[in-house]
């Protein structure tokens, strides 16, 4: 369900794959209109945003479902910095995010390391207990972001409440999670650093197949491969 207060970033912020001088930040615009959308962006070294250090204007449109990513350069190592979106006078939730040490006096960094996070198994507890943590630097997840199989009743259903297939299936899955509260609110707090398992695409997936795909009824593997990797990357 859509939480009028974050209208039109529903779906929060994020960030990732961070580096000594860059890292990327990521929202999503939800439209009703066809065609592109622009938003504007900006990082501080404040929460109060005041001490902007990078600003800029991204295009979105239909063909990325409405996502915006965007790679932040120029930036200095080893330092929080927050960032937020705005179109139309409304601003996204703000985010935090951490750059990446340059090697120089430092002697240790700290992890969240989560993983098979499927939706109808149970409640997100673990990502909402690591954003009310302080002492890390970054979240690492090791894959099965997303499930791609029918599971769930109630409010934990998946949606599509089908196996999902095709391009609308993935993109409508990926958005579920996430609308997740605490995973909203992980990805606001910290940089992910991620890498796809199997359940991204299918269960038992590798380069010519999958155990749960079956040709017959399920159409070409190559095709629903680049789907998932496609909307994986949106996402």
């Amino acid at each position: 369900q859509l939480d009028s207060r974050f209208a039109p970033f529903y779906h929060g912020v994020a960030s990732g794959d961070p580096m000594a001088d860059r890292v990327i930040i990521w929202t999503r615009v939800t439209t009703s209109l066809p065609g592109t959308a622009t938003v504007n962006w900006e990082m501080a070294t404040d929460t109060a945003m005041s001490n902007v250090v990078a600003t800029g204007t991204a295009l979105t449109s239909d063909t990325l479902d409405y996502t915006v990513k965007v790679d932040v350069t120029g930036l200095q190592p080893g330092t929080w910095y927050y960032y937020r979106f705005e179109r139309n006078g409304r601003y996204s939730l703000t985010g935090r995010t951490f750059t990446a040490p340059d090697g120089t006096g430092v002697d240790s960094l700290r992890f969240g390391v989560v993983s098979c996070s499927n939706y109808p198994a149970g409640y997100f507890n673990a990502y909402g207990q690591l954003a009310q943590r302080n002492d890390l630097h970054a979240v690492l997840h090791l894959g099965d972001y997303i499930y791609e199989n029918e599971d769930g009743s109630g409010d934990r259903a998946h949606e599509p409440n089908h196996e999902i297939l095709v391009l609308e299936d993935y993109r409508m899955r990926h958005s579920q999670y996430k609308l997740d509260e605490n995973l909203r609110c992980l990805h606001q707090m910290y940089p992910f650093i991620t890498i796809w398992d199997d359940h991204e695409s299918t269960n038992d997936s590798y380069q010519d197949g999958a155990e749960n795909h079956q040709p017959l009824t399920e159409g070409d593997w190559e095709t629903r491969k680049n789907i998932a990797r496609r909307v994986y990357f949106e996402w």
